[in-house]
């Protein structure tokens, strides 16, 4: 996203847990992006949010061993990719 942008940002922090990143930006310690699902099961109150539109993210499954899947991963990667919305 920065790279679009036209900038490179200073990393100087790193957490995978979505409330302690949002602790951070209400301490002042910087901005951070967040997937709306963080938002949604989290949010505090005293910090602002703004989506970011035209940008894209990429999943990936992995599965074990060879096919056919077991029906509930079959399932799964079906609802992932009836779920895949077109790139603009």
């Amino acid at each position: 996203m920065c790279r679009h942008a036209g900038f490179t940002p200073r990393i100087t922090s790193h957490s995978d847990d979505m409330v302690v990143v949002q602790s951070l930006v209400a301490a002042g310690a910087g901005v951070a992006t967040l997937p709306g699902l963080a938002l949604q099961a989290h949010r505090r109150p005293d910090i602002h949010a703004t989506e970011l539109t035209g940008l894209h993210r990429q999943i990936y499954a992995a599965t074990f061993g060879d096919p056919p899947d077991p029906t509930a991963v079959t399932a799964v990667l079906a609802t992932l990719t009836g779920a895949i919305t077109p790139a603009n």
